[in-house]
This record gives C-alpha cells, sequence and structure tokens, in this order.
C-alpha cells in the first residue's frame, strides 16, 4: 500500500480566523523540526481534531499552541501538547470561495 507523505483536512470552525476560515481546506506534511510560528493539525482526546499555531516549545519538547480567534481553545485551556499527536504541519491553505 503507497503511504503518501501529504494529507488534506477540512477546517471547521473559526480557531485561526480570519486567515483561515470554516469550509476551508488545508494540505498538510509531516512535521519533522516544529518551529513557532508553523500552523499544525494535531489530534488531543476530548477535543477531537484541531488546528493551530505553535506559539512556543517547551524544554521537553512540548508544544505550546495558540488560535488567532479571543475564544479559541487552545494550549490555554488543555495545557503543552505531546508532539506525537501531530498530523502535520499546513505547507498549503486552500480558501474556499468568499
Amino acid at each position: 500500500m503507497l503511504k503518501l507523505p501529504l494529507r488534506i483536512y477540512k477546517i471547521r470552525g473559526n480557531s485561526l480566523s480570519p486567515a483561515y476560515q470554516d469550509g476551508d481546506f488545508v494540505l498538510c506534511a509531516r512535521l519533522h523540526h516544529p518551529v513557532i510560528g508553523q500552523v499544525i493539525v494535531f489530534d488531543l482526546p476530548g477535543f477531537g481534531r484541531l488546528i493551530k499555531r505553535i506559539e512556543r516549545i517547551e524544554a521537553g519538547g512540548s508544544l505550546v499552541v495558540r488560535g488567532d480567534d479571543i475564544d479559541s481553545v487552545d494550549s490555554r485551556t488543555f495545557g503543552p501538547i505531546d508532539p506525537a499527536t501531530v498530523r502535520g504541519r499546513v505547507v498549503w491553505h486552500i480558501a474556499r470561495n468568499r
């Protein structure tokens, strides 16, 4: 079976609005080396699949993530995330027709 290095996800919600809006799509590649400011897609038990921006990388490698929307549920709510939960980093943003 062929394993592709890229995945596409549909954005649901306004966590990174106005840059990324509900209904947009993102193309993601594997995250090798996290960089502050990168937008990532990750899975978090109890919260589902989320898209956030890396705000800080902690000493142990945990990632502090944040949404652009003031009401975003992010590391302020659930704390730093384990990099193993990351499904990919956004390499292409496909905006829905506006």
